[in-house]
This record gives C-alpha cells, sequence and structure tokens, in this order.
C-alpha cells in the first residue's frame, strides 16, 4: 500500500518530468532541413534590445502603461520596410525566407522538403492604403537527399512560381486591416472571401498577426481549386535588431504531382531580412542560375500588369 509520502514523491516526479519535457518541446530552432538558415536583419538600426519573456494569455488586457501601436503602421513597416526608423528599410526589399515540410494528409508522411522566399517593396498610397508589388519562389527537395526534385511518382515536379503580384491593404475603423488581391496568375481578383487581418499583443513587446486565407475557385467545367492557408506573424512592435519578424504559415489543398484531392499539408516557417545576400546560400545559387529577376521585387505597378498581360495571352488581369 502507498503511503502519503510515497504518493506525495510520485507526484512531484510525474510533475518534473512533465515540465523538462513541455520546455524541450517548445525550445525554438533556427534549423531548416539543413538550409544552414540564420535569422538576420541587417537594416534594423538602434532598436531596443528585447525583453525578458512574458506571460501570455489568450485573452490578452492592454495594461494603462502599455504602449499602444498602430496595427496598419507596425504592418507596413514589418511585412513590406515602409515607414522611418527601426524596422524600415530604405532600399525599398524586403526578403521573407524559410522553409517546412509538405505532408501526406493523413499519415503524417514527409513527401518534399519545401523552402523559399517571398520578395516585396511597398507603396504607401495613402495613410489608410498600402500596395504590395511582391513575387515569391519555392523549391521542393528530397526529404532524404535534400536535392531539388525535378520529379515524383514519374511526373514533373516544378517550384512554385509567382514572378508578380499586386496585393493592397486597407486600414479598418475597428483597427483591423482588409486585404484583396489585386493582380496575381491565379485569378483572385474578387474571388477571395472578404477577412480581416487581426492582431493582439502578447505583453509589451510582440505583437501577434493573424492573416486567413480561404480559396474555392473554379477551374474547369467540373473542377474547382479548393485551399486554406493561415499565415501568423510575430513582430516587436520596436523592431530590435537582434530579433527580427518571425512568420508561420499553415496550408491544405493541392499541391501537383504530390496531391491531387486538396488534401496535401504545408507548413512553413520564416523570418525577415533586407538583403538578398542574407538569403541562403543554397537558394542564392538556384536564383543565379535561372531566376535572377528574383534579386529584386516589380518595379512598379505598370511591370506587374504588363508581365501579367503577357501571361495570360493579352487579356486585361
Amino acid at each position: 500500500m502507498c503511503t502519503k509520502t510515497s504518493i506525495a514523491i510520485l507526484l512531484l516526479t510525474l510533475c518534473g518530468n512533465i515540465s523538462v519535457s513541455c520546455v524541450e518541446a517548445f525550445t525554438p530552432s533556427t534549423a531548416l532541413h539543413d538550409a544552414h538558415i540564420k535569422p538576420t536583419a541587417q537594416s534594423y538600426t538602434n532598436g531596443e534590445s528585447s525583453s525578458a519573456f512574458t506571460s501570455f494569455s489568450w485573452f490578452p488586457q492592454q495594461s494603462s502603461s502599455q504602449q499602444i501601436h498602430d496595427t496598419f503602421e507596425v504592418w507596413g513597416k514589418m511585412r513590406l520596410g515602409l515607414g522611418t526608423g527601426p524596422g524600415s528599410n530604405s532600399d525599398g526589399t524586403v526578403f521573407w525566407v524559410g522553409g517546412g515540410t509538405l505532408y501526406e494528409a493523413y499519415s503524417g508522411k514527409e513527401l518534399a522538403i519545401f523552402e523559399g522566399f517571398d520578395i516585396g517593396k511597398g507603396v504607401q498610397l495613402s495613410d489608410d492604403h498600402i500596395r504590395q508589388l511582391s513575387r515569391k519562389i519555392f523549391w521542393f527537395r528530397d526529404p532524404t537527399t535534400g536535392e531539388i526534385m525535378t520529379e515524383y511518382e514519374r511526373k514533373p515536379v516544378k517550384p512554385i512560381i509567382y514572378p508578380s503580384q499586386m496585393i493592397d491593404y486597407h486600414r479598418g475603423e475597428d483597427g483591423s486591416i482588409t486585404y484583396s488581391v489585386e493582380a496575381s496568375l491565379r485569378l483572385l481578383k474578387n474571388a477571395l472571401p472578404k477577412l480581416k487581418v487581426t492582431s493582439h499583443m502578447a505583453g509589451p513587446h510582440q505583437m501577434m498577426i493573424n492573416i486567413p486565407v480561404f480559396l474555392d475557385i473554379p477551374i474547369a467545367t467540373d473542377r474547382r481549386y479548393q485551399a486554406w492557408e493561415f499565415y501568423d506573424y510575430n513582430v516587436d512592435p520596436t523592431f530590435p535588431s537582434d530579433r527580427p519578424p518571425t512568420a508561420v504559415w499553415c496550408r491544405q489543398g493541392s499541391v501537383p504531382p504530390f496531391n491531387m484531392d486538396s488534401k496535401a499539408v504545408l507548413r512553413f516557417s520564416g523570418y525577415r531580412v533586407d538583403r538578398y545576400n542574407d538569403l541562403p546560400e543554397r537558394m542564392r545559387m538556384e536564383v543565379d542560375r535561372a531566376y535572377p529577376h528574383f534579386k529584386k521585387p516589380p518595379r512598379d505597378e505598370k511591370e506587374v500588369k504588363e508581365y501579367l498581360h503577357k501571361e495570360k495571352g493579352g487579356k486585361d488581369i
């Protein structure tokens, strides 16, 4: 029969093991499938150093002493380098780079390593209106060898490429942000649900920004392109030089040729850098070899529209 003392010792032992497991499970790592990616943000200057971790509530309250940040301003600075001071980029170029995994649903089988970057610039059209001009490229690599995949089950594999995009962001009266895809290879203009970019503070030094995306677009008489995506950004609104903003992207949908029934799962973790040379070497090697225009974002709205007009066979976007 267990004594009260032995029961107490057992409970303490279990709690100790659980605490260690939780700490290990949520310890951050910068390793991204041998990509040797190291967070850096060379253009950030004069930022304040980050504080110690603060307790987080799923329903955070703004304390009376906590600084109130303009979410729309923080978003433009974080996502596209707009504005002045720490977090802005006078060069007008911002990269979001990282990697993750393509999974089979619902077995969890790893189908491919997924890595790449988005490069963009922002245009401040008014105090309440920002336009994003960007392009993005992502490669699939073999989960065993790490080599770029050219086929899967005898079907060709190509990088995911969006050579030109134009996205608008508007400040909402309730403090949220609305977005619309104004130009893209996919016919997304006026095709997405009217959803909001929302944010809240987790303590005084971490703003959490969430973007939901739902796609349900006809692509043939009897076929539809369906997917859901969530983008989650984390940023210290003071933009300290040693703590670049980060992003996590989750998606479920078709990923040809790996999956055609809208069930493949992608998970991507990344961060911001402000210089092409800060991208991982193996990504730069591919860009230098075959995709040199991905060193810079689209020059202006005219370039985006001219490119897409050409790609769509002379049709208006």
